[in-house]
């Protein structure tokens, strides 16, 4: 079985995918795994001092681009408007959060939003090793993302 990732995304991002206006999510660092996988979203409570929130749908990742920033004009990323406009970005925003490296255009296709979010312990991390991947307990979202396995309803992933 592949791995799937868990990604953490703000809430005002989570409604925008939702709504269907947020098509590209922006990364500094993406997965080694080969497109097409499954991404699980996970909705923060930024700015709540509770540690738990929510995995409230998953997508599919069938697609990254890369970023990287253009020669001329220096303080913009060499992208055309309609990409910015998928990310929901405002003007100047990937500048200010890439600071000219590179990023990662994460597109988000085949959206499934859950009628009951699932808990975070619902996954099993996985972290690389030189033997493969290691299976570990989640206490705690990702600052960005992570590789999981779901854990299916008798506990086994």
């Amino acid at each position: 079985m592949s791995k799937a990732v868990l990604i953490s995304i703000r809430p005002e991002w989570c409604r925008a995918i939702i709504e269907g206006r947020k098509t590209v999510e922006v990364r500094k660092t993406k997965p080694k795994n080969k497109t097409p996988f499954k991404c699980y979203i996970y909705c923060t409570q930024q700015g709540s001092s509770a540690p738990k929130g929510y995995v409230i749908g998953e997508f599919t990742c069938d697609c990254i681009d890369k970023l990287v920033p253009a020669s001329e004009p220096y303080g913009i990323y060499d992208i055309d408007d309609d990409y910015v406009f998928a990310t929901c970005l405002p003007g100047g925003a990937l500048w200010d959060y890439g600071h000219g490296a590179t990023l990662y255009g994460w597109h988000i296709s085949e959206l499934r939003i859950y009628d009951t979010p699932r808990d975070l312990y619902d996954f099993t991390g996985l972290r690389d090793t030189r033997f493969g991947a290691a299976p570990y307990d989640i206490k705690r979202a990702p600052q960005s993302w992570c590789y999981v396995e779901e854990v299916n309803s008798n506990g086994m992933w």
